[in-house]
């Protein structure tokens, strides 16, 4: 398995605020293989506090979510409920 954080946008790189990034895992299944999936690392400053894995297999749709997020500084009291608006189609 191989997990990886890719920084897409981070907000005041030296202060400790929090940004979003890109989280990246390989994942096996015994029918299709090996594939990649995409999620959110959430980070204060340059340490990883928390990683939401495999929220989508679709890269762009999840960097355009960690774009949104990054943009409008959302905290993360409400990380769970704006991904979850995110998998149900709901605007974020």
């Amino acid at each position: 398995m191989i997990k990886s954080h890719y920084n897409v946008k981070n907000i005041h790189k030296e202060q400790r605020v929090i940004s979003y990034r890109l989280y990246t895992e390989q994942k096996l299944d015994r029918e299709n293989g090996v594939y990649g999936t995409y999620g959110i690392s959430v980070c204060r400053g340059f340490s990883v506090i928390r990683v939401i894995e495999d929220i989508s297999l679709d890269k762009d749709k999840v960097i355009s979510l960690i774009d949104t997020f990054n943009k409008e500084h959302l905290s993360p009291a409400h990380l769970d409920e704006a991904i979850e608006n995110f998998l149900y189609d709901f605007e974020v």
